[in-house]
Formats: C-alpha cells, structure tokens, sequence
C-alpha cells in the first residue's frame, strides 16, 4: 500500500511516528511522511530506513507566541500542499491537528483514513473549545478505516467518548544493540561515584511536569545528583533553572540538549532511576504514559512515577515485579519517600525493569500495527477489528470522565 502520514511535530524527537513509519515500509509498504522539523530553515526531503520524509520548518520555541502561531499556520498550510501530492492508498493521520486535510485526501482518492490519537486533545482544553474539539473528533472517529491510541486507559475513555473501542500500539522504544554502550554520565558531568543518578528526558514543560516537586524532594537527599535531558524554549529552560536554584540544588543538577532519537537509550542506561514527572493537569496526562516510561524500563532502570493508572501498571503491576515506586505529583515529600524507597532496593527493581524488556519492546508491539494494514490491504476487509487486546479496567477511570 502507499501510506501517507500527516503530524504536526519535531520529526527529530518523535520517536512514535518514525518507528511506526519505520516498521510499515519494513512490512512492504511506500511510506511518505509529511510533517515538521526544527533543524531545517526550508522544506526538505529525505529518505532514511526506507520512508520518505517530507519536511517544513518548525517554528522556534522561543519567537514570541503570535509570531510563532503565525509561522505555524504558514507551516501548516505548507504541509497541507505537501499532502495532496500523489494518490494514497491509506492516510494515517497522527492526532487532530491535520485531520481535516487527512480527511479531504482520503476522500478523495478513495483512501481508507488512520487515525493514531497519540493525546486526548480535547482534554487539554476547557468550555466551548473543548466541545468543539470533541465534536471534530467524533467526525474524524466515524470517518476513519482504523483507529488507534496508546494505552488501555485511554482507549477506554476513547470509547466512552466516541462508541468504539480504538486498537492500542504503545509508546515502547526498540531493543537496543547487545553492543550498546551506556554513556557515563558520571565521567562526562563530574558527578561523584558513590551519587545515584536520576534522569529525566522529555519537554521541559513546566505546566504539566512535576519539576518543582522533585526538586524540592533531591534538596533534603544529598546522594542524588539529577540530569535532565530534553528540550524547551529559552524561556522554559530560565525556568527550570531558577526553580532548581531555589531549591538549592544547582550543584547537584546538570542540564542537557535533547540526544538523537538513535543515541538517547545510551544516556539512558548511563542513570540508575528514571522519573516520570506528570502533574494531573487533566486527564491527558492523569492517563497518560509517556515514551519516557517505557525507554527507562528498556534501559533496566528503576522507576519512580506520578500514581497515575498507567504508570502505576508498569511500575507497580509488572509480571516480572515491582521496577520502583510512585508518587502524589503534588508532594515533594511524597517523591522523596519514592526516591528512599527505591534506593533501598536499587538492584532489585533494575533487575525487575530487565526482565520487562519483552514485554515493552516495539519489535512485538509494532506486529499490532503490520496486521492493521494487512487488513486494509486485503480486499473486502477495509474495516478491520480494531479492538485491542489489552482492555482496561473500568477502574483507571476517574469519576466524571
């Protein structure tokens, strides 16, 4: 099949859309992918495992919000054109941003349309906003072929919203080399041997990360030295640093530029715990997970997450046992006892998080993605079942969702 993919995101960090890109032209398929990058000034293409990725800059993080909403658009309408070149046996639109283009293309090469909802999006938004949103996307839900989201706790309520249950392909990284080498961090960043290294990787965005919390639970544990990894406007980085200064922990704490999407689990396995940082901003993140998550696991660290249905379930009920411990977002004491407790039984729960490697690989996840398309492929099976295979409890969800 020929497969066109639409995102609005930086192509250079989304590891969710390149592996699925990845894994389907890998199976036999022409990919083409359309969306954004941030290390380009003009529109581009390239080639790389065998997808074609045609790109349009990415407004900077730090222009000021009007400008950048503005070169946004520009960009957008960019990638629109870019969308109606050639004639695409399936479009598979990655969340709402291009779903009203993504729709118009099917349309009109009798295309069958993919809808990944990586976020709940209307969740992150309030009043009228948010039932427009809801309403665009029952749209989209009912026009689509496949329907697909992350985690079990958001199917569920994927459903509920919508009716049908969407299949889910979740955010698990790929093996890495048995060659790999971790990066020691301790060597390159001067942190003393006997400190535990806790790492996070990720946006900085301070709305709905948990930083102020995890920093005032390190200022009263002088063996930890934190690295963060990821990337944020100027602003957003001037932020966490004079929240990190008010803390007192400056000297215990290193801040680093986002790694290659190919290099980051070599930084990763050079850490001991991983922190998932959610705040419940809404329930976007309350059922969230995050890639993050699952690249700690894959780098056999030990875990310390918000108490979130999600995290909990890979933290707290994993088949090869407990690989950390979770935390109340709102209370540095909170993450300070998860942190004790892990430290306490520091090669249990990396030896735990190992084992869980199978489990969370997208080298078995991504076979839930080939047998989608297989479907579509098959003629007089254009609406396959997309129910998942994991149902979530009625538990995850909170009252009122």
């Amino acid at each position: 099949m020929k497969i066109l993919m639409a995102v609005v995101s930086d192509l250079r960090s989304d590891a969710r859309v390149r592996r699925e890109a990845a894994a389907l032209a890998a199976d036999g398929h022409d990919v083409r992918v359309v969306g954004f990058d941030s290390g380009v000034r003009r529109r581009s293409s390239a080639v790389e495992e065998g997808v074609r990725y045609d790109v349009v800059p990415f407004p900077s993080r730090n222009l000021p919000r009007l400008l950048r909403l503005a070169c946004a658009g520009i960009g957008a309408a960019r990638a629109v054109l870019l969308m109606g070149r050639g004639r695409p046996d399936a479009v598979h639109c990655h969340n709402l941003h291009l779903s009203l283009p993504a729709l118009l293309v099917a349309r009109r090469n009798g295309a069958a349309l993919v809808y990944d909802a990586h976020e709940l999006e209307a969740c992150k938004y309030r009043g009228p906003v948010r039932w427009v949103i809801q309403r665009w996307e029952r749209v989209v839900w009912r026009h689509s072929h496949v329907r697909i989201t992350t985690n079990p706790s958001r199917a569920a309520y994927l459903e509920q919203l919508h009716g049908s249950r969407p299949a889910v392909i979740g955010n698990y990284p790929r093996t890495p080399d048995p060659g790999m080498e971790p990066k020691d961090l301790r060597s390159r960043l001067g942190i003393p041997r006997h400190r535990l290294v806790l790492i996070f990787q990720g946006g900085f965005y301070l709305d709905s990360r948990c930083f102020g919390a995890v920093a005032a639970a390190l200022r009263g544990l002088p063996d930890w030295h934190w690295v963060l990894i990821g990337f944020g406007s100027d602003d957003a980085v001037r932020k966490l640093r004079d929240l990190i200064a008010e803390c007192g922990i400056e000297d215990r704490t290193s801040i680093l530029p986002a790694a290659p999407v190919d290099e980051l689990l070599s930084y990763t396995a050079g850490a001991d715990v991983g922190v998932v940082a959610l705040t419940n901003s809404g329930l976007n993140c309350y059922l969230g997970d995050t890639n993050k998550l699952f690249e700690y696991l894959m780098a056999g660290l030990a875990v310390v997450g918000s108490d979130f249905p999600e995290v909990r379930r890979a933290v707290l009920e994993s088949p090869a046992g407990p690989t950390g411990a979770v935390f109340d977002p709102a209370s540095s004491a909170s993450v300070a006892q998860a942190l004790r407790e892990v430290a306490a039984d520091l090669a249990t729960f990396r030896r735990n998080a190992g084992r869980t490697r199978a489990a969370y690989s997208w080298e078995s996840e991504s076979r839930t993605l080939t047998r989608l398309y297989r479907a579509l492929a098959r003629p007089g099976d254009t609406r396959p079942d997309t129910e998942q295979r994991r149902p979530a409890e009625p538990s995850t969800l909170p009252k009122g969702a």
